[in-house]
């Protein structure tokens, strides 16, 4: 199967690069570079993951039945080679009251009940954050999980619960939480949930505008601050270092000081 049949069968199927990326165990970029033309010569191994998926996907197949009970739901498959139909924010608001999931290029992801570290971590954040907006009457605003957020209100796509997020644009807050990107996000991220964190959560939040994402890993001791826009930069830090929050500046945390 040549790229450019990849391609097409990307696009007769509504596949992401993201969606394809958890499908094929691929990190997100090399699917990007083989699919984007980058890489003039892919790694053979890459390239029969693409192959055994596409082709997997071109035969009659069972239909997922909605809603699914393990932990991700794919999108729900067609027979033959229809199109592949995405799940929806109307599958997302008929899921029972007591259900969290979030939905992300159309995929469901179901979110179990966090930790007491987790916990700790983004309460302790979060009066960071109040008090530094208090003390210099900003007009920002900071939201612990479960808040909506609706990355993409257009496409319909994208739902996300993000651990804590800072709006600075009251245009995009409403009753059911922040339509569009909020400015800052922070994921506490865990073994269950790192490859969502790290790579999809990543690729949408750039892609929707945030602004800082950082992901916090309680298991290793380390936070990652990505900053996008026009200055864009990566950073690493442990526990014991100050982290600096791009979006307020002077603004810092210490999180050994926590936990």
């Amino acid at each position: 199967m040549t790229i450019q049949q990849m391609k097409e069968k990307k696009r007769e199927l509504g596949y992401t690069n993201a969606m394809i990326s958890q499908k094929t165990g691929l990190p997100l970029s090399t699917v990007q570079k083989i699919l984007g033309g980058i890489t003039r010569s892919p790694r053979r191994t890459a390239i029969k993951a693409l192959e055994e998926l596409f082709a997997e996907n071109g035969k009659t197949g069972y239909t997922y039945q909605y809603p699914c009970h393990s932990a991700v739901c794919d999108p729900p498959a067609t027979y033959g080679n229809a199109a592949v139909q995405a799940y929806t924010i109307r599958d997302i608001e008929s899921l029972p009251e007591d259900i969290r999931a979030e939905l992300i290029d159309g995929r469901i992801y179901y979110m179990s009940a966090p930790g007491r570290i987790h916990q700790e971590i983004i309460v302790k954040t979060l009066v960071r954050i109040e008090s530094h907006i208090t003390a210099g009457h900003g007009s920002c605003k900071v939201y612990p999980a479960p808040f909506a957020v609706y990355l993409d209100r257009d496409i319909g796509q994208d739902y996300l619960e993000p651990d804590l997020v800072v709006v600075c644009r009251p245009e995009r807050l409403c009753d059911k939480g922040c339509m569009g990107a909020p400015d800052w996000i922070m994921e506490v991220t865990s073994p269950s949930t790192q490859f969502r964190d790290y790579t999809v959560k990543l690729f949408s939040y750039k892609a929707a505008g945030v602004r800082e994402y950082w992901i916090v890993n309680p298991e290793k001791r380390v936070v990652h601050t990505y900053r996008f826009g026009e200055e864009e930069a990566v950073e690493i830090y442990s526990f014991d270092d100050r982290v600096p929050f791009g979006i307020f500046p002077g603004l810092e945390i210490r999180l050994a000081d926590y936990v």
